[in-house]
């Protein structure tokens, strides 16, 4: 069975669950790279190192997974790009750069103050608020990071209709 003889498999699903987590993994890029510039800190480019090989293993998994020749290999071609998509957009970048490094780390300094912040943030390697790119990239992971598992999941349960 091809990907064009499976109605349940829509290309948009497939795209969408690219796009997004693409997209997250590009806003981190972004984001630690600026942040290594304005901070004088090179160590925050290590993110490349997990996020490019990320990003061309999802969309070969996602390109295959959509090609595929039997529903068997489709899904477990989509489940693994799934699987690659909850660990690095997701989880490592979303939730837990964006959600934590920046999310909670703003809602505890601009809340709690600057005694709570360096109790829980220590810099380095966690920098006050005092960038407003650099902290709007990097919240921004998180609500992209949500999107990103709804359409994944979306696109999981696809394959059930």
């Amino acid at each position: 069975m091809t990907a064009a003889s499976t109605p349940a498999l829509s290309v948009n699903t497939h795209l969408r669950v690219a796009a997004s987590a693409l997209l997250l993994l590009a806003l981190t890029s972004l984001h630690h790279a600026y942040g290594a510039v304005i901070f004088g800190t090179p160590w925050r480019l290590h993110v490349l190192l997990f996020v490019a090989p990320a990003a061309i293993i999802i969309a070969a998994l996602l390109y295959a997974g959509w090609f595929a020749n039997t529903e068997r290999s489709a899904r477990l071609l989509t489940w693994a790009a799934a699987a690659v998509v909850f660990v690095v957009p997701i989880v490592l970048v979303g939730y837990v750069e964006g959600g934590y490094n920046h999310v909670f780390k703003n809602i505890v300094y601009f809340g709690f103050g600057k005694a709570a912040f360096h109790a829980i943030f220590p810099t380095p390697p966690y920098e006050m608020p005092k960038d407003l790119f650099f902290e709007i990239s990097g919240l921004a992971q998180f609500p992209l990071s949500v999107l990103t598992t709804v359409l994944t999941i979306r696109m999981l349960r696809s394959f059930g209709k």
